[in-house]
């Protein structure tokens, strides 16, 4: 699938991810960067999410870009695609996201990241004590108790 139809593709409303990742496949990664590094918002987020969904190599790279937007739906996109990684890759995607400045992209990587457990689990911790938002820390004390 080329960048210009991935670009469509993602700018409809609604989209069934899945069968779009299956599409367009491990070699669309490197498109799917590209649109990421445009940092648009509203293909941004989607570009990120399908890039975690394929779960190729440089998958984690895209939504570490993503992670890194300043557009905060872009952030919020890359924290809900973490629990599609394997817990080796979205362990320091995780960790920047849980000291994002938004506590609702905070909560969005503890919901992500919570079952993926290892040493994702000690930034969890973290979040529980230390958090300044009483709702993120409830939440990941809330899953670090499962």
């Amino acid at each position: 699938m080329e960048r210009d139809e991935l670009r469509k593709a993602l700018d409809r409303d609604e989209l069934d991810y899945p069968a779009l990742a299956s599409e367009a496949g491990p070699e669309s990664i490197d498109d799917l960067e590209a649109l990421v590094a445009e940092d648009e918002p509203r293909i941004a987020p989607k570009a990120a999410y399908l890039a975690a969904l394929i779960d190729a190599d440089g998958s984690d790279r895209v939504v570490d870009l993503a992670a890194r937007s300043r557009h905060d739906v872009v952030r919020a996109s890359a924290a809900a695609a973490l629990g599609s990684l394997t817990q080796g890759r979205a362990a320091p995607i995780a960790d920047r996201l849980l000291a994002d400045p938004d506590a609702g992209i905070r909560a969005r990587t503890v919901k992500s990241v919570g079952l993926l457990g290892g040493e994702i689990q000690g930034s969890l911790r973290k979040v529980a004590d230390e958090d300044d938002d009483p709702g993120v820390r409830a939440l990941a004390e809330e899953l670090i108790a499962d």
